[in-house]
């Protein structure tokens, strides 16, 4: 047997060298931050949470902790949220506890919803008197883990006395899967009297967790003959929930321990921890029945901490039994359990942050609009009674994972921003994403209640991955303009806009530049020697004709003034489109451009001459001067002219 003073002093060092830098632990509705007796930080929630007000309970409810005498209390808005710095990827243990003690004087405590990055995590219920704690462990999806407190009753006020948040180290819990958070259920120490709790770091618990004592019915209390382990799992239970144990009363006897499930068909995560507590020659073996199926063959090892894991599905119960050999001579023993249940798929990264609001279609207020002074700052709504969304804009919060039905927004006019997950059927994490199973996988389709939104105007559906086509109710509904593809389309779109309304626009100052070219030509040839050429190509050569000189062997040119002054001048207009066929001309704004007048409407004196657009057919258009404007520019109104446009 090695030395138990050693191992003692090992555990002890062990747990004074624990790293608690990155715990978070705030005291809930506490005036000032503060050390404990450990030397752990108790912030106040200022840096976590900007609404709320800080309450004491009543005198009659004081508690020996301080951190249960005080809370926050949250009476204005629907939802009320802390934001827990994080570390993407990596897993926390996260403990919300609720102590009501009368605050309010109403002797009536309130029930409301504790959620989790836009997840629900549970509906708190308590009494008086009544100290109520939940625990989940849960991967970080970004830096910072929302919990939020959630009103589902009217006049009925959630509050929050402590809130922590600590990193799981990684070898701990492995077997826990990362797609879902996992809700601690039961935590028992063993054997321990009804008085001895663990109360986490304090209590003796490096991990910060609470273990509650329990006797089951039927069994017997053993103590171990050691005060310390020689090993244990790498879950590291505190010692002192293995060193008290229960027993089944008789070597033939089987231990009984059954656990209740608010919801069944639920995925749970047991471990059970195990000793010999005994210094024997004698035989203690037995099998782990978990719902009457056989999981696990064990036998205990003197000073020594073993674990066992089993997945199960729960039906409302979970029964565990321990039952023992044949060739055993000593009855089954367990000194300690965790049991979780696995939570819903997870709504993944900034998803979450939509979903908070979402949720609240749901609860008593109707719409993510009500209360009015908690309204999202990507949200718009119209001052109806009660007030509703008219628009969302979601551009820049990096949304990922599949759209929820909001279908009920009837009022929605406008949406944009909007985000679906990638197709390889991961959940992002931003860094080392974790492969979901096939079972959990959403389809990642656009939602077909889209298109049947009825004051739905444009939906802006461009830089999102999706699978599959667009749904025929977008498509077919007529009032309803949307964008798909990337939005570097549209922008090479708006640059080739830009170069028809850059033509458009430039080609009326060309045209003056070349009357100006032609009037002076003209006057040329009237004062040229006869004989002289000169070669111009306009238009295609329109209004040239070509004459041979005998002797010279040179072209001859006679000019058409009327068909330099008058061009006939046609200009193609690009069949601009935005991806999957749609016309601009769908777009009132864009048509309206289609269709702009390209000069001035009512020229003053010098000003350009009007051009105005002439539908040829459906598949041509031109632009003509208008002949009321156009007329022979003398040579003082043709300096005007090009002083007004910079010429010299």
């Amino acid at each position: 047997m090695r030395n138990p003073l050693l191992f003692l002093i090992f555990f002890v060092l062990k747990a004074l060298s624990q790293d608690t830098s990155q715990w978070l632990r705030i005291d809930c509705g506490s005036a000032t931050s503060y050390p404990d007796a450990s030397g752990t930080l108790w912030q106040t929630d200022d840096d976590f949470i900007k609404t709320g007000e800080n309450q004491m309970v009543s005198a009659n409810n004081l508690l020996l902790a301080d951190q249960f005498n005080n809370l926050r209390a949250f009476t204005i808005q629907n939802k009320n949220c802390y934001s827990l710095p994080a570390t993407t990827s990596l897993r926390y243990f996260v403990r919300a506890v609720f102590y009501y003690g009368n605050y309010d004087g109403l002797s009536n405590p309130p029930t409301f919803d504790l959620e989790f990055d836009g997840n629900k995590w549970a509906t708190v219920v308590i009494a008086t008197t009544t100290i109520v704690y939940y625990e989940m462990i849960y991967v970080a999806q970004g830096d910072i883990i929302s919990i939020c407190l959630a009103r589902t009753n009217d006049k009925q006020f959630p509050f929050i006395s402590i809130l922590e948040s600590w990193p799981v180290p990684d070898q701990m819990y492995s077997n826990m899967t990362y797609d879902r958070a996992w809700f601690n259920g039961y935590r028992y120490n063993y054997g321990a009297g009804p008085n001895d709790w663990i109360l986490g770091y304090e209590g003796g618990d490096v991990h910060n967790r609470v273990w509650q004592p329990m006797i089951p019915l039927g069994s017997n209390v053993v103590t171990a003959t050691f005060a310390s382990l020689v090993e244990t799992t790498v879950n590291d239970p505190p010692v002192a929930a293995i060193i008290e144990a229960v027993q089944a009363p008789s070597p033939t006897d089987k231990l009984e321990l059954s656990f209740t499930f608010s919801e069944t068909n639920r995925l749970d995560h047991v471990e059970l921890y195990f000793t010999e507590p005994l210094y024997t020659t004698a035989t203690r073996a037995f099998n782990i029945n978990v719902n009457s199926e056989f999981a696990y063959a064990f036998t205990p090892v003197y000073q020594q901490c073993d674990g066992v894991w089993i997945n199960a599905i729960s039906v409302g119960t979970l029964n565990i039994e321990l039952v023992p050999i044949n060739s055993s001579t000593l009855p089954p023993v367990i000194s300690a359990i965790e049991l979780y249940t696995a939570s819903d798929p997870l709504v993944v990264n900034g998803l979450a942050v939509l979903i908070n609001a979402f949720q609240q279609l749901e609860g008593w207020s109707g719409e993510p609009c009500l209360p009015s002074d908690m309204v999202w700052q990507w949200l718009n709504c119209r001052g109806d009674n009660p007030p509703r969304v008219t628009s969302i804009s979601l551009s820049g919060y990096g949304l990922d994972g599949p759209l929820p039905d909001f279908s009920q927004m009837t009022a929605l006019e406008t949406m944009s921003g909007f985000w679906f997950g990638s197709k390889s059927g991961s959940v992002g994490f931003n860094s080392d994403p974790v492969q979901v199973p096939t079972r959990l996988d959403p389809t990642l389709m656009i939602p077909d209640f889209l298109g049947k939104l009825p004051n739905l105007r444009l939906l802006d559906l461009r830089d999102n991955k999706f699978e599959g086509g667009v749904p025929e109710s977008i498509t077919s509904n007529k009032q309803l303009k949307y964008l798909i593809g990337s939005s570097n389309d549209n922008q090479s779109e708006s640059k080739r806009l830009a170069l028809i309304i850059g033509l458009a626009v430039g080609l009326p100052i060309f045209l003056v530049f070349l009357l100006a070219l032609a009037y002076f030509l003209v006057r040329k040839q009237k004062t040229s020697s006869q004989g002289q050429v000169t070669v111009l190509g306009v238009g295609g050569n329109q209004g040239v004709t070509a004459t041979e000189q005998p002797g010279e062997g040179v072209v001859s040119t006679t000019l058409n003034t009327e068909a330099l002054i008058r061009p006939s001048l046609a200009i193609e207009y690009y069949n601009t489109s935005v991806p999957n066929g749609d016309s601009f001309g769908s777009d009132p704004d864009i048509q309206g451009m289609h269709h702009l007048t390209l000069a001035n409407e009512d020229p003053g004196p010098g000003a350009m001459p009007v051009v105005e657009e002439t539908s040829m057919d459906a598949n041509a258009e031109s632009i003509h001067h208008d002949p009321t404007v156009m007329q022979l520019i003398d040579e003082e109104e043709l300096n005007d002219l090009l002083r007004r446009h910079g010429q010299n």
